[in-house]
């Protein structure tokens, strides 16, 4: 089993705590170092650039929010649209049509990218977990299984194992 820690998106409220703690770091030190040696332009500029990187780094924070925002309901209505027919192929005890192979492999893809962003740190665990039990779901079928272990010769799904993700 694959087992990949992610780093959450860091918090909005981490970066301004820690510049406000450094922006006061630099005013202890500019009272503790004598006055001969202390230029407020210098103390000017590295409180500056305290709040530059934190403006930065909050920035950096909305930007990944918003592509986490668009990754999820890219990835929900692309399984939305698979979903209905994937759900009907397993309730049925016929043998896969060719039809129903294409939309798995569309789901295996689907997955492999959910899986790839996870990995990245894009996706957060919760949701990563809810969509790994969907694909267990899924991995009961001894269908899906088959078609999943030929699909994985191709090795063309960016490491992704289904077998051992929905086991």
């Amino acid at each position: 089993m694959v087992l990949l820690k992610t780093k959450r998106l860091q918090d909005r409220r981490t970066i301004w705590v820690s510049s406000i703690g450094a922006a006061a770091l630099v005013l202890i030190v500019d009272l503790i170092v004598p006055p001969a040696h202390q230029s407020s332009g210098v103390l000017l500029t590295v409180i500056g650039g305290i709040g530059a990187l934190a403006f930065y780094l909050h920035r950096r924070h909305a930007e990944d929010a918003r592509l986490v925002k668009e990754l999820l309901t890219e990835f929900n209505e692309r399984y939305d649209k698979l979903n209905n027919d994937l759900q009907l192929a397993c309730w049925r005890d016929a043998r896969f049509e060719e039809e129903t192979k294409l939309l798995f492999i569309k789901y295996f893809n689907l997955c492999a990218e959910e899986w790839l962003f996870w990995r990245a740190g894009y996706i957060y665990d919760p949701v990563w977990e809810a969509w790994k039990n969907g694909m267990k779901q899924y991995s009961k079928d001894a269908r899906v299984i088959t078609l999943w272990d030929k699909e994985a010769e191709s090795d063309s799904y960016y490491g992704f194992n289904f077998r051992q993700v929905a086991s």
